[in-house]
C-alpha cells in the first residue's frame, strides 16, 4: 500500500469514530468516499443522482458534506444494494433504486466481481485482471433504463450533481441520461485512460461527448496508477458551461469531517 492510500485509510477510520453515521456504516463494511472531498466540497449540491451507488460510499460522503441534499441511489445488485438500504435506514432524503442507468429499457446480464464494486456490464481486461487482481465470479441479470424513467425534472433540486461510477460504462449512463442532463449543474465521472474493460469508451471520448452537450472539464482527482506509473483512471469533474455561478460555490464552506 502506497503512503497515500495508507492516509485515506486512516482518515477513514478517523471519521468513522467522530461521526455517528459513519460509524454505523462501519459496522456493515462500508466506508464514507472521503477523497471526493477536494473535488466537491466546495459546491452547495441539494441533490444528488448517485449512479453505481454499490453499497453508499460516495452516498455517504455527500449525507456528510451535504446534510440537506436529497439522493437518489441506483444500484442494480442485490448485495450491495441490501447493505446500502442497511446503512441509510430511516434517511427519508435518500431513495435507492435497485436499477441501472442506459439508453435502452431493457435486462441485462452483469459481471459480478468478487469484490462486487468492480462489476461491470463489461468483460475486464487483462489490464484490470494484472494491476487491480479483478476477477468475475457470476453474471447477474439487471434492470436497465433512461434516467427520465426513474426520475423526473419536477423531482430535481436547485443545484443537481450527477455521479457517475459504473466501470466502464460510464458513456451509456450518460446517453441515457440525455432527456434531463442539462439539468444538472455538475457531472462527477470515474473515468479510464486505458481500458480496464474490454472495449470501453476512454476518458477522452466522454471528455469530447460532454464538451458538445455544453459540460467543460473543471478538475482532475484521487488518479490511480500501474506499478508501473502508467496512468489509468482519475474522477473527473464537469461543470456546465455558464451556469455554476460564483453564488452556489461555498469555498468557505464549513467542513464537518476534517480533509
Amino acid at each position: 500500500m502506497n503512503f497515500s492510500r495508507l492516509i485515506l485509510r486512516l482518515r477513514k477510520l478517523l471519521a468513522a469514530t467522530t461521526t455517528p453515521l459513519f460509524a454505523r456504516a462501519l459496522r456493515h463494511g462500508v466506508a464514507a468516499s472521503m477523497e471526493h472531498g477536494e473535488a466537491l466540497a466546495r459546491f452547495d449540491f441539494d441533490f444528488v443522482v448517485d449512479v453505481g451507488a454499490n453499497k453508499g460510499q460516495f452516498a455517504l460522503f455527500i449525507r456528510n458534506r451535504f446534510p440537506q441534499a436529497r439522493i437518489v441511489s441506483f444500484e442494480p445488485l442485490e448485495r450491495p444494494a441490501s447493505i446500502l438500504k442497511s446503512v441509510f435506514r430511516g434517511d427519508a432524503a435518500l431513495r435507492i433504486v435497485q436499477a441501472a442507468i442506459g439508453p435502452l429499457r431493457e435486462r441485462r446480464f452483469m459481471n459480478v466481481t468478487e469484490k462486487d464494486d468492480s462489476s461491470s456490464f463489461l468483460d475486464i481486461s487483462q489490464i484490470q485482471a494484472d494491476v487491480f487482481g479483478t476477477r468475475t465470479i457470476e453474471k447477474h441479470e439487471v434492470s436497465c433504463g433512461p434516467l427520465s424513467d426513474f426520475l423526473k425534472i419536477e423531482d430535481l433540486g436547485a443545484r443537481n450533481l450527477l455521479k457517475i461510477d459504473t466501470q466502464g460504462y460510464e458513456l451509456e449512463v450518460l446517453k441515457g441520461s440525455e432527456e434531463i442532463l442539462d439539468c444538472f449543474e455538475a457531472v462527477y465521472c470515474e473515468l479510464s485512460y486505458v481500458e480496464l474493460y474490454k472495449s470501453q469508451p476512454l476518458a477522452s471520448e466522454v471528455i469530447c461527448y460532454l464538451l458538445d452537450r455544453g459540460f467543460h472539464l473543471a478538475g482532475v482527482f484521487n488518479q490511480a496508477s500501474s506499478p508501473a506509473q502508467e496512468a489509468l483512471q482519475a474522477d473527473m469533474l464537469f461543470l456546465r458551461t455558464g451556469k455554476m455561478s460564483a453564488g452556489r460555490l461555498h469555498a468557505d464552506r464549513p467542513t464537518l469531517i476534517s480533509e
